[in-house]
């Protein structure tokens, strides 16, 4: 069945198999007197997870830190989370809280208030390591070295405990996984299922974002699937059923996979595929861009003549605001650019009414140079940034209208040379 793929072989670096085998199991949940699976139980979680294999390797990377880290399912997410304490003390789990984000890696951690475990007739179990599994994952995999990340500070099954810190859900959190966790899902003829395995190379933690599927033989895209969710792939028909996996995520470098849907394992492709049940699993270990790097933000959209942003920006706003966060030494340039360099009617924000996504009598007007349109664009989401609380010395500015189009005006193309870059100046 497809859900096997929750239980697939273990992937995580050899490096760490030594370091794990010197911390104790389990030590503090049971040290504080409370079973792990209690409601009354308060877990500081450091990651939650979609793919098992990935909670596994970063509760392998925390062990590395000296933090006592367990993972442990979340029936009411199916989401694996990693959690480095537990007590009936909610107190004490913020207390801790706040140590485990003071270092290094670990500043989004937060406490979870309720019970993890798979959910059965028996009670719950929360998963740990034993020699064995170690032992198993060296013979089978030897790779390079998310979480959905959370800002939320209390969550009591998933509702917020109201303790110090209001607490702050991401919007997308809680769909993460009910394509790979429902078990109706039952493979058709004529169809391939992938699952595209994308985390981020430097923090081990889930990312998510598009994949765009090619047909190697006619060179053109035959669909696009979401990371962290089963893809339902008609066959190709193509000859060869040869594919090519491409990473369409803002703020990571490309990364190219090529897969024959019938050998998916071979001598080429083993390093980044493997095979649980009827999935065939793409890993995409994703790197940062770097200083000298320019991104395109062809998915935020302004109003006509304005300098205000459509709701639908929000999702590559925040996949920016993520790479800002990641790296507090990261600065940038955003540019702004428009098609063609005409003058005329100019909406941008009013200083004292912030409304970035919907336009209102309250914005203000003006008349000028396509230049100054693309400047004001730029300005906007800057501000955004600044609003989210990124430093005013880590983001400049700069408008060129349509001095750098990539399309000639009339070009079937010409709407991409609407657009935003950003451009790393220090990392």
């Amino acid at each position: 069945m497809i859900t096997q793929i929750l239980t697939g072989r273990l992937r995580f670096l050899p490096l760490i198999f030594t370091v794990w085998l010197a911390f104790p199991h389990a030590g503090s949940a049971s040290e504080n007197g409370k079973e792990p699976n209690s409601v009354e139980t308060s877990y500081v979680v450091i990651g939650a997870f979609a793919y098992q294999n990935n909670a596994i390797r970063f509760t392998a990377y925390a062990r590395e830190k000296s933090l006592d880290a367990n993972y442990a399912l979340n029936p009411n997410r199916n989401l694996y989370y990693v959690y480095v304490f537990s007590s009936p003390n909610v107190t004490a789990a913020i207390e801790e809280v706040h140590r485990v984000r003071a270092m290094e890696g670990f500043d989004d951690a937060w406490v979870y208030q309720g019970s993890l475990g798979e959910s059965t007739m028996s009670t719950p179990t929360v998963k740990t390591y034993k020699e064995e599994d170690i032992e198993q994952v060296d013979e089978e995999y030897e790779a390079e070295t998310e979480t959905e990340e959370l800002d939320d500070e209390v969550y009591q099954d998933d509702e917020p405990v109201s303790e110090e810190v209001e607490p702050v859900l991401e919007e997308d959190e809680p769909e993460i996984v009910e394509a790979v966790a429902d078990s109706g899902i039952d493979k058709k003829e004529g169809y391939y299922y992938l699952y595209f395995n994308a985390i981020n190379k430097k923090t081990l933690k889930e990312v998510n974002g598009n994949i765009k599927i090619l047909d190697l033989e006619r060179i053109k895209e035959i669909g696009q699937g979401k990371t962290h969710e089963i893809v339902e792939l008609r066959d190709p028909n193509n000859g060869t059923r040869r594919i090519k996996l491409i990473s369409d995520i803002f703020g990571f470098r490309e990364v190219q996979h090529e897969l024959d849907l019938d050998d998916p394992v071979n001598d080429t492709t083993q390093a980044y595929t493997s095979v649980v049940g009827d999935s065939i699993i793409v890993d995409f270990e994703l790197q940062r861009f770097k200083k000298g790097d320019v991104i395109v933000m062809y998915n935020v959209y302004f109003f006509i003549d304005a300098a205000i942003m459509k709701p639908e920006s929000v999702y590559e706003l925040n996949s920016f605001l993520d790479m800002l966060q990641e790296n507090e030494n990261l600065k940038v340039m955003i540019h702004g650019h428009t098609n063609g360099n005409s003058h005329g009617k100019i909406i941008h924000l009013n200083p004292d009414d912030k409304n970035f996504f919907n336009i209102n009598a309250n914005h203000q007007e003006t008349v000028g140079s396509a230049k100054k349109l693309s400047l004001f664009r730029a300005e906007t989401i800057k501000e955004w940034m600044l609003q989210q609380g990124i430093s005013e010395d880590r983001i400049e500015v700069k408008g060129w209208g349509g001095k750098r189009m990539l399309y000639d005006k009339f070009d079937p193309q010409a709407h991409k040379n609407v657009r935003v870059e950003v451009e790393i100046l220090a990392d």
